[in-house]
């Protein structure tokens, strides 16, 4: 998945807010983390994010639905998953956090729509609350 930088909108209708990243929460990754792929079949590769993963509420009208994640290649040393959805470009002046998600198992490969496996914790975002809170593109 490619991420696109978009002037157009500090919200912009990039499909990961521009930084959605998934990281290997081991004390030391190898160099063959670099290798690691993350793809979604939710949204198309540098296409607008569907309103299904939009914000709901705040004058959007999405359904806030996280989206569905897939990766592979994670280092054999891999001790557990995270996932975070940051914007910089969010008009605070500071950016936008709009999903952490942490302690995902080392052995998942994926995450589906609006999905959270049952050890997983999500933190408190900028919203205020834990959970996903997707962007709010322009019309």
């Amino acid at each position: 998945m490619k991420l696109r930088r978009n002037k157009e909108h500090a919200l912009a209708a990039n499909p990961a807010c521009r930084a959605l990243t998934l990281l290997a929460a081991a004390a030391l990754l190898p160099t063959s983390a670099l290798a690691m792929e993350l793809t979604s079949p939710s949204f198309d590769d540098g296409g607008r994010i569907p309103d299904r993963h939009a914000l709901r509420g705040l004058g959007c009208l999405g359904q806030n639905v996280s989206p569905a994640l897939d990766w592979r290649d994670a280092p054999e040393a891999t001790k557990s998953f995270a996932v975070t959805m940051f914007d910089p470009d969010a008009p605070t002046g500071s950016g936008w956090w709009h999903w952490v998600l942490v302690n995902i198992p080392a052995d998942a490969t994926g995450l589906a729509e609006g999905a959270r496996p049952g050890t997983a914790i999500a933190t408190r975002t900028d919203f205020g609350m834990a959970g996903y809170g997707g962007p709010c593109p322009p019309v």
